[in-house]
This record gives structure tokens, C-alpha cells and sequence, in this order.
């Protein structure tokens, strides 16, 4: 499970002022996503212990309430991180490209979680135990849809990601991340992982040398 957002320490070599304060106020604003992703994974970790204890009903329903309830914080502040990233000014109109498409990766990171979280509500809203097998089959089904959305944005993601690194000076790729599974399932056949969006964190540049 990672958060979305990360990149690495710039090695600023000939760059002017005005584009090292411009990378860093980008990765700034990118960065803020390592707390509430990190609370998000936690999260999810509770959902997937507790699905793998599940003994009735009522446990297969209180797990699956876990998990929309953490996809409904983490879209929130999903969506915080977009109208961060569209207030923030940038003058360097690679920089100003660069946030632009990585905008759109957050909110489709947004409407793939919202599909997963939407999946498996249909598990918390099962009313008896006949019920469940047919909609945990269709829970299945559109939490599939889901994770290859967030799939799909995990490499354009990290190609973003890269490209930024890559123009900013930053020391090193970053290598593609595929989502993980967390273990354990509300039920036999309940999908475990609905859906993660990945990334890595962001670092700020170091200074660049006076006249550099």
C-alpha cells in the first residue's frame, strides 16, 4: 500500500533559483500525501485483520464498513491534494504541465477508490446470508474494474514522476509500483483489496549555489 506522490532529492546543477524554489514548491504540495497515506494504510491493515477473523454476518459487514470508511477519508483528502495542486502557481510552464497531468492521475487515483469503496458497500448493505454470495460476486466484479483503473495510473504515475525527477535534476527514477494486496478477505471470494493508490513521497530540493 503506498501513497500517492514522491519525488526525490534534486541534484540542481545549472539551474536558476526561480525553477529549484518552483521543483520544490511542487514537491512540497505533492508530500503532504505521506501522512494521510500512511494513516490510510494503517487503516486498511485493520480492515484486512479483521476480515480475516470473520465469524457471521454482522463480522463480514463491520469489516467492510472498516474499509469504506477509510476510502471515504482518503478520497477526501485526495481531493484536498487537487485544489492544492491547482492553487499552487507556477510560472515554469514545464512545471505548470507537469501539475496539470499529475491532477488528473489524483482524481482518477479519486474515482477508482470511490468505485472500489462503492463495491463494497454493497457487502455492508446485505441484509441476510443468502444474500451475501450473489453480492459479494458482484462486489467482486466492479472492485476488479477498480484495481486495473489504479493500475493503469500507477504507471502513468511513476512516468510522471520520473519525468519531473528528470527535469528538476533529481538524483535517481523512480521505479514503477505495482498496488499490493492486503491479506485476508470480509468472506471467501470477498475481494481483499479494493483498490490502493501508489507513488512515493516527494523531497524537498536542496538550495542551489549562489549564481548557479
Amino acid at each position: 500500500m503506498r501513497g500517492v506522490g514522491l519525488l526525490l532529492p534534486l541534484l540542481l546543477l545549472g539551474c536558476g533559483s526561480s525553477k529549484v524554489a518552483q521543483c520544490n514548491q511542487l514537491a512540497e504540495v505533492v508530500n503532504q500525501t505521506q501522512g494521510f497515506m500512511q494513516e490510510f494504510e494503517a487503516e486498511i491493515q485493520t480492515f484486512s485483520e479483521s476480515a480475516a477473523q470473520v465469524k457471521n454476518l454482522d463480522d463480514i459487514k463491520l469489516a467492510a464498513s472498516q474499509y469504506t470508511t477509510a476510502v471515504d477519508k482518503v478520497v477526501t483528502n485526495l481531493d484536498g491534494l487537487v485544489g492544492d495542486l491547482q492553487s499552487t502557481t507556477l510560472r515554469d510552464e514545464d512545471l505548470s504541465q507537469f501539475r496539470d497531468e499529475y491532477v488528473g492521475v489524483v482524481q482518477g487515483f479519486s474515482t477508482a477508490l470511490t468505485d472500489a469503496r462503492e463495491a463494497m458497500d454493497l457487502v455492508v448493505q446485505v441484509e441476510s446470508e443468502a444474500e451475501l454470495p450473489a453480492k459479494i460476486e458482484e462486489s467482486q466484479q466492479q472492485t476488479m474494474t477498480a484495481v486495473a483503473s489504479i493500475e493503469t495510473l500507477s504507471q502513468t504515475e511513476s512516468q510522471l514522476i520520473n519525468e519531473v525527477n528528470g527535469y528538476c535534476g533529481a538524483a535517481q527514477p523512480v521505479e514503477p509500483v505495482a498496488p499490493s494486496n492486503p491479506e485476508g478477505s470480509a468472506a471467501p471470494g470477498t475481494p481483499a483489496d479494493p483498490a490502493t493508490p501508489p507513488g512515493e513521497p516527494v523531497e524537498p530540493a536542496p538550495p542551489a549555489a549562489p549564481g548557479s
